[in-house]
């Protein structure tokens, strides 16, 4: 209804669980890690507790998500007790038969089928959501069955996901036995005030927003009135898009938020249905509200709401789903009254740092009273110590931020030249490389990689290098040698990595120095473009964040493929998210690449795809299968077919009395026409002119023999090792 007017490509507050729109706010990430660690380290039973809406069926489908195909997972909802036994439930979650069967025999089947799921090496993991539904008898049946064990190793992996009922029937004296096997908890709370900010920006900008949609008062009022339960974010924020899509308004405002609430408590047929206890979690002073930004005072939020708009109504007592609640004042405020809009509570606002053009406050030239502001005398200008100048947003934000340069080639330079006054930066090269001996007589900051520069080793060293003159370095950006940073990214993409806590790795835009540039150098730079947004893996460049780099202890030292795709799977399987920006990040030059060098870099995207599939391309990944099976089929399969074929014409053509020739031709004739075909598909999808796509095309289409010799390289040839360090190794 309202997205193609706000530039949406689906909407963007549905209330159906959708792990694709999943938020990671500090309490979700928690939960979600607590997740984690009991199915990694087998910790028997977990359990997520939260209250209506808070989003615990999103992070289960999550889980599912990124669970591999080493375990057996069932999803059991809404159970309840006298409504059949717990087995029967467990059998049928499985898909075992359990009709007409016994207890007895229902618990020696269940039991069959997880030492049956143990013998093929999987783990048996069984979700059971709205756990509070079950009985005592349910919950001992449960801990009946996570006895059942191989040894150290427990077969059955369980988590019970469920309201906060859960909690107070676990500790119960009665359930002592089952509690004390609990290996992993957490109670997830409604978002704090910058959380509903972040909520609500991060689920447009996943629906395809490009631009501001909420002003900052109407966020703030959402978080007010939902008391940071995502459903009732969802519910309000849908309903005012639905009321500003029928005004006409371009932004979401303060007063429409207040028209929502209105009806819903005056039309509406549940009110805003959550429960009266809930409120907006306030993180203590001194804690990160979402793990990296900062929560403001406590005086603020107050401060803030002291300016809130006049009561022009008296309180009423409305019913919201069998609970009296008082309406709040605010709400309702009579609409006809114009009213200055609120400052944003919980601090600065979340589009403090966007371009959005301000009006600058005029000099104050005259008192009140219409008299001349008097200067002060320039004695006692003189006489007070000029206070120390603040440093400029740019400044504090390259404190925060760290830039490794990899490779110490003589672009090096380059690369150098482009780095912003005062950035903290180190090369991390293998020793030796020729561009080193200049810059270690500038006095650059080195490290040097003596036993070869195999996958990540160099970017490692490097950030640990910055980690140590800075322990409170935030972010990390690597960069190749030859890539020259373009002005302002650091500053854009600090920006965004504090609007969005749930951003790991975040890449941009970039662009080609396209004089010089052969036509090869425009299809390479064409093969790597990508649409802004979530992305699988970011290319090499690419900044970090380094609290989740950390976590996930950075670069893998063992692959010479592309590591950086690879830390960013692992950060997505822990649910972080990868970003691509549509701002400029860098630029290269170009290399004037020769057919030899476009061979050499088609036959290491062959050998990439492979090494990364054989990593991670089980599902839900399956990274690089794509690209490998595309350069198996179109470079080795089809023309191994055309060949047999060929062989099968000549040979079938003298019996039926034409020409050997005429057969092998008309294989030839077909086999050209289909890969003409794939030509001119690869011309049509490139988003280039006309020249230079079917230029794309036809060099697209060629690279798959070079891609399926780089295939065969790595699953049939020499070793990893062996292979030449080329960009997307570093």
């Amino acid at each position: 209804m309202y997205e193609e007017f706000y530039g949406l490509t689906e909407k963007p507050f549905s209330i159906q669980p959708d792990p694709s729109f999943l938020y990671w706010g500090r309490g979700h990430r928690l939960a979600y890690a607590m997740l984690e660690y009991g199915v990694v380290n087998q910790a028997g039973i977990s359990v997520i507790t939260g209250e209506v809406g808070c989003g615990k069926t999103t992070l289960i489908h999550r889980l599912l998500e990124q669970l591999s195909d080493t375990h057996t997972v069932a999803l059991l909802s809404n159970i309840q007790a006298g409504r059949g036994e717990l087995l029967s439930w467990v059998l049928m979650g499985f898909g075992e038969p359990f009709a007409g069967k016994t207890h007895v025999e229902m618990f020696a089947q269940v039991q069959n089928f997880f030492i049956r799921e143990y013998s093929k090496g999987k783990r048996v993991v069984l979700i059971i959501d709205e756990a509070q539904n079950l009985s005592v008898d349910m919950l001992e049946e449960l801990r009946m069955l996570s006895n059942i064990n191989a040894g150290k190793d427990q077969l059955l992996q369980l988590i019970l996901v469920g309201q906060p009922q859960l909690k107070d029937l676990l500790s119960r004296p009665d359930m002592l036995q089952l509690a004390q096997r609990i290996g992993s908890d957490f109670h997830l709370s409604p978002l704090s005030r910058e959380e509903v900010h972040s909520y609500i920006e991060t689920r447009l900008t996943i629906a395809g927003a490009r631009r501001r949609i909420f002003s900052d008062g109407a966020m703030d009022l959402v978080a007010e009135q939902s008391r940071g339960v995502p459903r009732v974010i969802n519910i309000i924020a849908d309903t005012a898009l639905v009321y500003a899509f029928s005004a006409q308004d371009e932004i979401v405002s303060e007063e429409t938020i207040r028209a929502v609430i209105r009806d819903k408590i005056d039309y509406g047929v549940f009110g805003l249905a959550s429960s009266p206890n809930v409120k907006l979690t306030e993180w203590k002073e001194g804690r990160a509200a979402s793990g990296f930004i900062r929560e403001a005072p406590k005086e603020s939020h107050r401060a803030a709401e002291a300016v809130r708009a006049p009561v022009e109504a008296s309180a009423r007592i409305t019913r919201n789903m069998g609970v009296r609640l008082v309406a709040p004042e605010t709400v309702l405020a009579s609409a006809r009254r114009a009213e200055p809009e609120s400052p944003p509570i919980g601090g600065p606002s979340l589009y403090a740092h966007a371009e959005i053009p301000l009006k600058p406050f005029p000099a104050p030239a005259a008192q009140a009273n219409g008299a001349e502001r008097a200067s002060p005398p320039l004695a006692a200008t003189r006489s007070i110590d000029p206070a120390p100048p603040k440093p400029t947003p740019a400044e504090e934000i390259l404190k925060q931020v760290g830039i490794v340069v990899v490779g110490g080639d003589l672009s090096v330079a380059e690369t150098l030249q482009s780095l912003p006054d005062g950035a903290a930066f180190v090369i991390a090269a293998a020793a030796g490389e020729e561009g080193l001996a200049a810059a270690k007589e500038a006095g650059v900051n080195i490290v040097e990689i003596n036993d070869g520069p195999g996958g990540g080793r160099a970017r490692n060293a490097g950030y640990r290098r910055l980690k140590k003159e800075n322990p409170d370095l935030r972010y990390v950006q690597f960069l190749e040698a030859g890539a020259m940073l373009a002005p302002g990214w650091l500053e854009n993409a600090e920006k965004f990595m504090a609007r969005r806590p749930e951003v790991a790795a975040l890449e941009g835009n970039t662009s080609l120095n396209r004089r010089g540039a052969t036509r090869l150098d425009r299809v390479v730079a064409a093969s790597r473009g990508a649409p802004p947004g979530e992305i699988q893996a970011a290319g090499p460049n690419a900044l970090f964040r380094a609290e989740a780099f950390e976590q996930v202890g950075g670069f893998r030292a063992d692959i010479v493929a592309d590591a950086t795709a690879d830390i960013c799977i692992r950060l997505r399987r822990r649910g972080a998210h990868v970003w691509r920006s549509e701002a400029a990040m860098a630029a290269v030059e170009a290399q004037r690449m020769t057919l030899k060098a476009w061979r050499r870099a088609a036959t290491h995207a062959g050998f990439a795809s492979a090494a990364g599939a054989a990593l991670h391309g089980a599902p839900p990944e399956r990274y690089g299968t794509k690209e490998q099976a595309r350069a198996f089929f179109w470079g080795g399969l089809l023309p191994a077919a055309a060949l047999i074929a060929a062989i099968a014409a000549a040979a079938a053509s003298p019996p039926l009395g034409a020409s050997p020739g005429v057969g092998v031709a008309a294989v030839i004739v077909l086999i050209l026409t289909i890969y003409l075909l794939k030509i001119a598909a690869a011309a049509f999808s490139a988003a280039a002119p006309a020249g230079a796509a079917w230029t794309y095309g036809f060099f697209s289409t060629l690279g798959h023999f070079p891609e399926f010799a780089g295939v065969l390289r790595y699953w049939f040839g020499a070793a990893a090792a062996s292979e030449k360090k080329g960009p997307a190794a570093r």
